[in-house]
């Protein structure tokens, strides 16, 4: 069995790898994939007064910030699955959810190099508004983390296996 705080301290470096990723001058490394964040999830703007302006037009989020939306929802449904791990059923029904997201990481990180360069001042809102939000997933992710390998993963032999293999998807 691997040792729990060693796949502890380098699940903590995939969330900080992630984190490091989106602040690259090349571009954020978040996963692919036409998810959208939930609304809830949506930074709210106060609506314009009718009679004042009128009202300005709805555009779909560029191909990059629709990218670094659904890292972002990945990283949540991380959290969430770590989340659940509370005994050894659950750890072992996560096996296979974490073994997806591994493989949504890597796909997600090769199909930023189909995607134009980000300029300086699109790169710095970017960052402004989303690396925020993935700094405090990425610490609630490396809670979970430590939880999960405190309680020696719930004894279950798949649960590290997984997590090596998706810290080395991020790596």
């Amino acid at each position: 069995m691997h040792d729990a705080q060693q796949v502890s301290l380098n699940f903590a470096l995939a969330a900080v790898l992630l984190a490091a990723a989106a602040t690259a001058q090349e571009q954020p490394q978040l996963v692919p994939g036409p998810q959208e964040l939930a609304p809830a999830q949506i930074p709210q703007v106060a609506p314009e007064p009718v009679a004042a302006t009128p009202a300005p037009q709805t555009t779909a989020p560029s191909p990059g910030e629709a990218r670094v939306r659904a890292g972002i929802v990945l990283l949540g449904v991380l959290h969430d699955t770590l989340a659940r791990i509370q005994n050894t059923e659950s750890a072992e029904a996560a096996v296979p959810d974490i073994m997806r997201i591994a493989r949504e990481l890597q796909s997600w990180g090769q199909g930023f190099a189909s995607l134009p360069p980000l300029d300086e001042t699109t790169q710095s809102e970017y960052e402004k508004k989303y690396l925020p939000i993935i700094n405090r997933i990425n610490e609630s992710i490396r809670i979970q983390a430590e939880r999960v390998a405190a309680a020696e993963f719930y004894g279950s032999e798949n649960l590290p296996a997984a997590l090596i293999r998706l810290v080395n998807s991020v790596q």
